[in-house]
């Protein structure tokens, strides 16, 4: 009973992701008079999802394994990631159709700690994932130090 109790709530959410339909309105509006969230399916995120997305655009503590960005297409988020000195890490989509990704650097948070920071940017609906492997060099033969998968619902 359970798993069908599940399964029917996972269809559910991704039923809810579903991509946005413009409005007559959003051509004729401003960019600059429109919200930071015009253009996406908000009708697609539930409260706990509009806030875990308001929670980590203001985020600068690393991002976890596992993590789950809420986000829509367009809007840059950023995966943070430790920084050791002469690692690289690299970064690989599960769908390029869905997410691409951007710039990467180093960067100081207002803690003072460094993290490597990965622009992430959501192109269209769907779910992604974008498996983010270190290595003590750039070399691809170098043994994998540390994997981090971070999820994206992309409304």
């Amino acid at each position: 009973m359970r798993l069908i109790v599940l399964a029917a709530a996972s269809v559910l959410a991704l039923a809810g992701c579903s991509p946005s339909t413009p409005t007559a309105t959003d051509g004729a509006a401003s960019d600059a008079a429109k919200p930071a969230d015009a253009g996406h399916n908000m009708a697609g995120m539930d409260d706990s999802m509009k806030s875990a997305d308001t929670t980590d655009d203001a985020n600068t503590a690393e991002t976890p394994e596992g993590y789950t960005f809420h986000t829509y297409p367009a809007k840059v988020e950023s995966v943070h990631l430790p920084t050791a000195a002469g690692n690289v890490w690299t970064a690989t989509a599960s769908d390029t159709a869905l997410v691409e990704v951007g710039e990467a650097k180093d960067e100081a948070m207002p803690d003072g700690a460094m993290h490597h920071v990965v622009k992430v940017v959501p192109k269209a609906s769907g779910n992604a994932t974008v498996k983010f492997e270190r290595r003590a060099s750039a070399n691809a033969a170098d043994p994998v130090l540390e994997t981090r998968t971070i999820k994206f619902m992309v409304h």
